[in-house]
């Protein structure tokens, strides 16, 4: 080892790479309100260990003046590409545009709905302090929404779900006032609601835009 530690920087940059990517694959799965502050500490340390890569190949190359001296920079960027690849892979799945999406408020924890334009749905179950989620496909017709899975976290119990829109009243001084809502709810084969204390409130409808 005159020249330099490649094999100690190849390792050195497969450790950091391979934890950064499997941390940021977990984020899209479970995250934890820490793992923002866990990525950038593995990405801060993997950066620095990468530019002293680049600065110990250079060196190297300039007296053998063989590429195969930036092998270890060259693995250091194939992480780095894949990340960045996988970082805009989760960030399409999770933020594509909604048709309709719900959210059930349970006080500290909460369970949301968001089915996407593309026949895809993100379900997120959580809290403040983080959640896991869950991905598959369905198809709507009408207001029947048919998922991929019949049992998710406890809390889909059917792969069948409804759009109703149901009147509640509000009491203003002496008189109520009636408003309108619309539910997004799981029913059984025979179309009786499941559970009528677990529904999804409508946040967001895009089904007319859609079908313009």
């Amino acid at each position: 080892m005159t020249l330099n530690n490649k094999n100690l920087r190849i390792i050195l940059l497969i450790i950091f790479g391979t934890l950064f990517t499997y941390k940021l694959y977990q984020t899209a799965q479970t995250d934890f309100f820490l793992d923002g502050i866990i990525l950038l500490v593995i990405a801060f340390v993997g950066l620095l260990v990468f530019i002293w890569t680049i600065l110990k190949d250079r060196k190297e190359f300039k007296i053998t003046h063989k590429l195969t001296s930036y092998l270890p920079t060259s693995v250091g960027l194939i992480f780095i590409l894949t990340n960045i690849s996988l970082f805009y892979y989760q960030d399409s799945k999770i933020n594509s545009p909604t048709l309709i999406s719900g959210f059930y408020d349970g006080g500290f924890n909460g369970f949301s709905v968001d089915f996407k334009t593309d026949g895809n749905y993100v379900m997120a179950n959580g809290s403040g302090l983080g959640q896991s989620y869950f991905y598959g496909t369905y198809t709507l017709k009408d207001s029947i929404i048919t998922i991929d899975k019949s049992y998710i976290d406890n809390c889909i119990k059917t792969n069948t779900l409804v759009i109703r829109t149901e009147q509640y009243f509000i009491p203003i001084d002496t008189i109520s006032k009636i408003e309108q809502a619309n539910y997004i709810t799981q029913i059984d084969s025979k179309g009786i609601e499941i559970d009528k204390e677990f529904r999804f409130r409508v946040i967001t409808d895009n089904r007319n835009n859609a079908n313009k």
